[in-house]
């Protein structure tokens, strides 16, 4: 029986954190993503988790306008993206006005999948976002985390999923963020998993014991039905493992996913281009992490650990810290390591070992965590911590008291910019400024003193369409001189004038049809038919590359 696994990849946004996150700009991610379009992925896991955050500050580019730039460029793979439960891609719990309206926004925006999960597999914290997801008819993916709590088991793992597809998720996955399962816990897991429920079930497992395409290969033996890969040639240790290794692994078997592996070719020679252009050195190569044991302690957390205590000049004292933070998560019931909780072990775990004793200041985060802000811890606590964060503070305002509310800022008009800010106010504030100060001035297009006589029977100057859910307005700034029997146009899309190159061809059915190069890309476009007018829109057909796609044309005002 043929039972191909799907394929999602998470280069974009899980693969070499320090290439993709720091170095790819708009133009190149969307040109690498359009690339990926044509592999035959089940979806692009692109948006999300930490890329938000670091197109912000890293890149200083709006990252609204990085996933619009995707959207156009999938035009046949799914868009995925991962949320933080009511964290969104956020660091705290945010106001239910303010996850309704990122998700149903980023949903206009073109977001087809949503994959949810909780630093703390508290479902109450995913409830709002599987809620509205669903209620826009988009796929959901409810999240359970893998832990090394010796309290958890897998009974507990199928209580959460029960939860999970009791509050209507499409699909479950297991996420096991350091690698530590063994391929017989996945197949323990998955085949419990089978056993009660039919939802597809999606594996994402991270490659830190070099164990995780093992895994991969047990699972979806046992029924898995998806899995995430990078690609090999950003691929690191702390993520997936490369989509090449997995397709090698199952080629030739009933699972074989029959990707397309030119187009493959493809991608890993424009990445290269890309480390060359950017003069992006590749890291040291990583060994396995360190073998499980009592004093295991996940690579990632280590790295945090140290760059800690590189900015205090102390990266002697890095072993004493690691069984410090050993420790402390003991002390919490070993949680998931994940996001906000890794950075609140690790920033604990340096306060203690430059204080007199242990614990001897509970920082914040510390206390905003054991005070239950994040959700609630499922395995037990050290009693006297949380006596001591709980100390002169009410039951009812510990865990509920939600952050994070939407902000109004002047001269914010976007929905888009209104949610960033609202999200990170400091940042996104320096970020508007700059995007200010850095706005040139609206360019003049070029004009051809003479207009082919085709050319100028182009009547609408000014045009306002909805494709996908995303309004896009356009319009017509001038008309260039002919070019090897191409007309050149300038168009201005969203305030930015692109030059598109635009060549009549003949067509049998007598029906207009041009080839249209734009960006260095051409599309065959053929206009098929306006169907009547709507109310606010008509909607407009036309035929591009063979496959009929619909835009919504807004009437203007004062329009017959």
């Amino acid at each position: 029986m043929f039972n191909p696994v799907k394929v999602t990849d998470v280069t974009l946004r899980d693969g070499q954190e320090d290439f993709v996150l720091k170095y790819l700009r708009r133009d190149e991610l969307t040109r690498l993503a359009g690339l990926l379009d044509r592999v035959g992925f089940y979806s692009i896991d692109a948006w999300g988790g930490n890329t938000f955050y670091a197109a912000l500050m890293d890149l200083k580019e709006d990252p609204w306008e990085r996933l619009r730039g995707m959207r156009r460029a999938l035009a046949h793979t799914p868009i995925q993206m991962i949320l933080r439960g009511r964290m969104l891609v956020g660091f705290k719990p945010y106001h239910p006005e303010v996850v309704r309206k990122f998700i149903i926004r980023a949903a206009q925006l073109g977001v087809d999948i949503f994959r949810v999960y909780d630093n703390l597999n508290d479902a109450d914290n995913m409830a709002l976002v599987i809620e509205t997801a669903k209620e826009l008819r988009k796929q959901v993916e409810g999240t359970a985390l893998i832990s090394l709590s010796p309290h958890v088991t897998i009974d507990d793992y199928l209580a959460l999923i029960n939860r999970l597809v009791t509050l209507g998720a499409d699909v479950i996955c297991i996420n096991d963020s350091f690698g530590i399962m063994t391929p017989t816990q996945v197949a323990h897991l998955v085949s419990a998993y089978r056993r009660y429920y039919h939802q597809p079930l999606r594996l994402h497992l991270h490659d830190n014991q070099r164990a995780a395409i093992a895994c991969y290969q047990e699972g979806v033996r046992r029924g898995a039905e998806m899995v995430d890969t990078t690609l090999a040639a950003l691929s690191w240790p702390y993520a997936p493992p490369p989509l090449q290794s997995l397709v090698f692994s199952l080629g030739g078997t009933t699972h074989d996913p029959h990707l397309d592996m030119d187009v493959l070719g493809e991608v890993s020679e424009y990445i290269e281009h890309l480390k060359e252009k950017h003069r992006f050195r590749e890291p040291p190569v990583r060994k396995a992490d360190e073998p499980m044991g009592p004093a295991y302690l996940p690579g990632p957390l280590r790295d945090f650990i140290r760059e800690e205590l590189k900015r205090r000049d102390a990266r002697d004292r890095q072993q004493v810290a690691f069984k410090e933070a050993q420790q402390i998560w003991g002390d919490l019931g070993y949680p998931a390591l994940k996001g906000r909780i890794l950075e609140i072990v690790g920033l604990q775990t340096v306060e203690n070992i430059f204080s007199q004793s242990r614990y001897e200041r509970l920082i914040p985060a510390m206390q905003d965590l054991l005070r239950g802000k994040y959700g609630r811890l499922h395995s037990p606590v050290q009693e006297e911590l949380q006596l001591r964060a709980l100390a002169g503070v009410e039951a009812a305002e510990a865990g509920g008291d939600l952050e994070g509310r939407i902000l109004h800022h002047p001269g914010l008009e976007r929905e888009e910019d209104l949610l960033t800010y609202s999200l990170f106010p400091e940042e996104a504030e320096a970020f508007f400024l700059a995007r200010a100060d850095l706005a040139p001035a609206r360019p003049a297009a070029p004009r051809s003193p003479e207009t082919p006589a085709w050319g100028s029977t182009i009547s609408t100057q000014h045009l306002t369409m909805s494709y996908k859910g995303e309004v896009v307005r356009t319009s017509l700034e001038g008309v260039g001189a002919p070019r090897k029997g191409k007309q050149i146009l300038f168009v201005n899309v969203q305030d930015r004038v692109d030059e598109i190159e635009v060549q009549p061809v003949p067509d049998a059915e007598g029906r207009p049809e041009y080839l249209v190069t734009f960006h260095g890309d051409t599309y065959r476009i053929r206009i098929t038919r306006t169907a009547v007018r709507d109310q606010e829109y008509t909607p407009f057909f036309l035929e591009i590359n063979g496959k009929l796609e619909e835009f919504l044309i807004k009437h203007q005002p004062g329009e017959a």
